[in-house]
């Protein structure tokens, strides 16, 4: 009873279906049937460790994330104390700093007032005593004069005034001709509004150069100037003010102005150089002036070479400088 190779009909009828021994020709043994348990139990493991794993894997990442979360958490509490924190010490610090801004305020001003004080004291003592010498010395120097006989004044002193009046130089002459400094402060000559001035560096050249300005009309020379005479010469058409005056219809009333100046320059080895030279500046003229054929930039000094050929509006004649050594 109870055994599975029992030949009782009730237990044959009750044979599993897995069991191929009610089959024609079938070969089961205990072995073969434990087999299949032993496999089917295997498969039945597997499938409930992965299960287990599985379940295990989810369960870590649920912790993970719950950790993560609370430590955003605590991290946010804890910068947001801080904050509160810092919050509060700064609010502190600047109740302090005003707090003690006031009292020292207060103290500066009582210690200028005690110094302010002191010092007027001081001041008005070194007064008193200075004063005090001096009439003292004063009281001294009268009694000195008072006892001393009246001094008879020597031939020889008596003769040094006339000397001097003698030695005086004699006073210069009022001079009446056109200046800078005039000609600033009323900005006329000759009734007309003159458009130059001449600057604080305008000096007459050395006497040892001597600048002419030749005048060309074709070939022929018309007539020559000698620029040395004076620091400035204005050309134009209005010969009222103008000091060579340009007889053509395209040249302005006060076309341009050949100053000198004193100008000072660093050459190649970084040392300053100075000396006199002569500039050519245009007037705002309506046609220009030229320099070698190049036209002058208007109300700017443009320096002027040797042979430099200088040609005024549209006018034919040429002005050329030479310097002489």
């Amino acid at each position: 009873m109870g055994r599975w190779d029992s030949p009782s009909p009730t237990r044959a009828r009750s044979r599993s279906p897995r069991d191929n021994s009610g089959k024609v020709g079938g070969n089961s043994t205990r072995e073969d049937r434990r087999e299949r348990d032993r496999g089917s139990r295997g498969k039945d493991n597997r499938w409930k460790g992965e299960e287990r794993d599985g379940g295990r894997n989810d369960i870590r990442r649920v912790d993970r994330e719950s950790r993560r979360d609370h430590r955003d958490r605590e991290d946010k509490g804890r910068s947001v104390a801080g904050q509160d924190r810092e919050r509060e010490i700064e609010d502190d610090r600047e109740r302090r700093r005003r707090d003690d801004g006031g009292s020292s305020r207060r103290h500066r001003d009582r210690e200028r007032d005690r110094d302010r004080g002191g010092r007027d004291k001081a001041r008005d003592r070194s007064r008193d005593r200075h004063r005090d010498r001096k009439d003292r010395n004063r009281d001294d120097d009268n009694d000195n004069k008072r006892k001393q006989p009246p001094k008879k004044p020597s031939s020889h002193e008596s003769e040094q005034p006339e000397e001097a009046e003698a030695e005086a130089p004699p006073k210069e002459a009022p001079n009446f001709n056109r200046t800078t400094h005039l000609v600033s402060e009323t900005n006329t000559f000759n009734g007309v509004v003159l458009k130059y001035v001449e600057p604080s560096e305008s000096r007459l050249p050395p006497s040892s150069i001597t600048y002419r300005l030749y005048v060309f009309k074709s070939s022929e020379i018309l007539e020559t100037l000698t620029l040395s005479t004076r620091t400035a010469w204005l050309f134009g058409r209005d010969r009222l003010v103008a000091d060579v005056p340009i007889d053509h219809p395209s040249a302005s009333k006060q076309h341009a102005v050949i100053q000198f100046r004193f100008v000072t320059k660093v050459n190649e080895y970084g040392e300053r150089e100075g000396g006199v030279k002569p500039y050519i500046i245009d007037l705002g003229s309506a046609n220009g002036t030229m320099v070698n054929g190049e036209p002058v930039p208007e109300q700017r000094y443009f320096e002027l070479k040797e042979k430099d050929v200088i040609t005024f509006g549209h006018s034919s004649r040429e002005y050329v400088l030479m310097i002489e050594k």
